[in-house]
């Protein structure tokens, strides 16, 4: 007579490895948080196939890196020590648009309500919104608009390569957790135009496209874009940017006027 242990072991090893436990179905995105993340892909800063900052194509929320709260409004983290995109080196959580325009040829503008409630220790700066370059020049930055330790600006690279800029002061004093709005338009006319509002007042401030991007396949970004050096860093885990957008909007048109 065969023992029953023995019985029971045997009959488990034919029966092959046991299925996997089902995974809880993904909470459902609320329709205002899905209309925002429309026609975007999203960088992470954590690792993808390739080893740096993986693409999630579409959009989707991804937490702890990209949630919603529960006014259905976009809350973006970057960690100072996440990892990095192949040619920077800083870390990000950033939506891509997924559709590119050429600079400099139509009216096409990115809207934006944000509040920046936390930034780097060390570096306190991160980007909440760009034109960035795409296809052949795709890692090369071109209108950045910063929160920089309370102020609000933007800047307009002069070149593909090297560090002239151009700087566009708007909003001199915008507290951590104030809510405040920016556009970025590029005019189709050979201009930029850049704008945030703060309290009801609104600032605005336009530049020539420069030449050397004149033409060029560009996209726009949005998120939060931490500006602290990451490789290497020796931050503590809850170091970074934390940005909330309670609107993102792009347009083929000028910005709203306030």
């Amino acid at each position: 007579m065969v023992p029953v242990a023995v019985l029971l072991v045997a009959l488990t090893s034919c029966a092959g490895p046991s299925a996997p436990a089902p995974s809880a179905p993904a909470a459902p995105v609320p329709p205002a948080v899905a209309a925002m993340l429309a026609g975007w892909q999203l960088t992470l800063p954590v690792p993808g196939s390739k080893g740096d900052a993986q693409i999630v194509e579409p959009a989707t929320l991804s937490p702890p890196w990209l949630t919603a709260d529960s006014s259905d409004h976009l809350v973006f983290w970057a960690p100072v020590n996440g990892v990095t995109t192949k040619n920077s080196e800083h870390a990000r959580t950033e939506l891509d648009r997924l559709e590119n325009f050429t600079a400099g040829t139509g009216p096409q503008t990115l809207t934006a309500s944000v509040a920046v409630a936390q930034v780097p220790t060390e570096v306190p700066e991160v980007i909440i919104g760009q034109i960035h370059g795409a296809g052949d020049i795709s890692s090369v930055p071109f209108v950045m608009m910063f929160y920089d330790d309370g102020a609000v600006k933007a800047v307009v690279k002069q070149e593909q390569s090297g560090d002239a800029h151009t700087d566009l002061p708007l909003l001199p004093d915008v507290p951590l957790g104030a809510a405040f709005e920016y556009s970025i338009t590029d005019a189709g006319d050979g201009n930029l135009t850049v704008t945030a509002t703060f309290q009801g007042q609104t600032q605005t401030a336009s530049t020539p496209v420069p030449a050397a991007f004149s033409g060029a396949s560009v996209r726009f970004q949005a998120g939060a874009y931490q500006q602290a050096p990451s490789a290497g860093n020796t931050a503590a885990a809850d170091d970074g940017a934390r940005v909330t957008f309670s609107a993102i909007d792009v347009g083929t048109g000028a910005a709203p006027t306030s």
